[in-house]
């Protein structure tokens, strides 16, 4: 009687965590559909300068990455997911209502976004995966996991949708409503159950952070099935990540979308992204999921090669399908990468992962806005195609008896 009542406590995680997936999608998606133009058109930057200003993100991320994944192994999830949601909806209103007077204060508050960002990159994956064990319905994970993304990206949307509206009115308006969803979601959180108290886990004392960090590494080292995975992840979305966060939108002008129609444009691919996290089971089914994730990165160099070569409005439909192939991977890869990792070092692990990821994107960003500045966005995607197919050949060479 016991247990089902602890059951029912815990399954109540999972509807809250779509609310708060939701709302995170929406906030996300009213930032980074303006982003770029804001910093263009108000500020006179140039794209070179407008990913320095993102390489701080990153940079803030690498920094903070890891230590708030042992953060999330030692004090919990739910605490870790408060701390984050708070930091950034500060940051997001500071972002709203100061923007700006300064490049300093520009890159303070994207910095502080940035750190916020990494108490959730481990923490909520996490807390959902554990939920699901503790409901007895870890064998659903990929599924679930599919239909948190799908509500993700859908939000995504509908925010990139609002925000091109809202733009048009006042370009401050779409960051002060994403500050807003950021305060909602704080709401959220603190009505979750700790799926790792100590009630839970028998009593158990939490490791040191140096301890759980040393754990993690050594696990990744001296595991083939969890380290090339975690590489896989890190490197293959980066281009997804990259299209649809800088280069989508000065692309979209370039190819005559008016500003209102941009976040149309955006929202368009993040259904896309939508549909892809969806169709990832099914993907799976049809195809076998190594020759899917085998056969991904190629999609999207091809992809890549393709909206270089055909510079006219209908070639934006490889954005969406680069987006389609990155969101159908993800649940794939999700999956095997937690069969690997113990639930007292998940967190860090996860961390470890979005490290990897945050330093390819930190080192890319502004090579690609460099060469768009000097040479045009088709050398730029040429550039990112070339970079993605020799590494990812150099990946598979370096794993075919472990991965995929």
């Amino acid at each position: 009687m016991d247990s089902n009542h602890s059951n029912i406590r815990f399954a109540a995680n999972i509807p809250r965590y779509f609310a708060y997936t939701s709302l995170k999608g929406l906030h996300f998606g009213l930032i980074t559909a303006m982003w770029v133009i804001f910093l263009q058109q108000q500020h006179g930057l140039s794209l070179t300068q407008v990913t320095f200003v993102d390489v701080a993100f990153w940079i803030a991320v690498t920094l903070g990455e890891v230590p708030t994944g042992v953060v999330a192994d030692t004090m919990g999830r739910k605490t870790s997911l408060g701390i984050g949601t708070a930091l950034m909806g500060v940051s997001i209103l500071a972002w709203a209502w100061a923007f700006a007077p300064t490049a300093p204060l520009i890159i303070l508050t994207y910095a502080a976004l940035a750190v916020g960002s990494t108490f959730l990159s481990g923490a909520e994956d996490a807390l959902f995966f554990e939920t699901l064990q503790i409901t007895g319905r870890a064998g659903e994970y990929t599924r679930l996991a599919g239909r948190a993304s799908a509500i993700r990206l859908g939000s995504v949307a509908i925010g990139n949708l609002a925000s091109g509206l809202l733009a048009t009115l006042d370009l401050r308006l779409p960051f002060i409503i994403a500050g807003l969803c950021l305060l909602t979601m704080l709401a959220i959180v603190l009505t979750f159950k700790e799926p790792r108290s100590t009630e839970e886990t028998g009593g158990l004392v939490r490791q040191s952070y140096g301890e759980i960090l040393r754990q993690s590494i050594t696990l990744i080292r001296t595991r083939p099935t969890l380290l090339y995975p975690l590489i896989y992840l890190g490197l293959v979305p980066m281009t997804a990540v990259i299209m649809e966060t800088v280069f989508l939108q000065p692309q979209a002008l370039a190819l005559g979308v008016p500003l209102a129609g941009v976040g149309v444009v955006v929202m368009a691919v993040q259904f896309m992204n939508m549909a892809g996290s969806t169709a990832s089971h099914q993907l799976k089914v049809r195809f076998g999921e190594a020759s899917f994730l085998t056969a991904a990165p190629f999609l999207i160099v091809a992809s890549l090669i393709l909206l270089a070569a055909y510079q006219a409005m209908p070639a934006l439909l490889f954005v969406a399908v680069i987006g389609f192939v990155t969101a159908a991977l993800r649940p794939l890869v999700m999956s095997r990468i937690h069969n690997e990792v113990p639930d007292a070092i998940r967190a860090t692990v996860f961390s470890l992962q979005a490290l990897i990821f945050t330093i390819l994107v930190a080192m890319t960003e502004p090579l690609l806005g460099f060469v768009a500045d000097q040479s045009g966005l088709p050398a730029a995607y040429v550039g990112l195609a070339g970079t993605l197919a020799l590494l990812s050949l150099l990946l598979f060479w370096k794993s075919r008896p472990h991965f995929p």
